[in-house]
């Protein structure tokens, strides 16, 4: 793992600035036991039990049971919030239908 850190420091020959104070880290699959905290540049990486990457939940456990409840929560809760529109006898069933196919969906 130190082998990997070093390698971010090529990074900036390149351009690439890594932000220390931003970054995270996450041991997936490993054991806590006799663990080195991540260390760059002398600084200690703050390490985290979840992230969100491109939409997906990844933790530590690998994540499948976090990001499939994500995955029902987010739809589920654009749909309580369409509930206004869903009861409003104004609108049409056309256009409830076209709002629900954007914005539920989609999510």
């Amino acid at each position: 793992m130190e082998e990997k850190l070093k390698r971010l420091k090529d990074a900036e020959l390149v351009g690439l600035h890594i932000n220390i104070n931003k970054t995270k880290g996450m041991r997936v699959n490993t054991s806590k036991r006799n663990m080195q905290k991540f260390r760059l540049e002398e600084t200690e990486i703050e390490e985290v039990g979840s992230s969100i990457y491109q939409g997906s939940v990844v933790s530590e456990s690998r994540g499948r049971e976090e990001d499939v409840a994500s995955r029902i929560k987010k739809p589920n809760g654009v749909f309580v919030q369409l509930y206004p529109v869903r009861r409003n006898l104004n609108i049409s069933n056309e256009v409830k239908i076209r709002i629900f196919n954007t914005n539920v969906q989609s999510v």
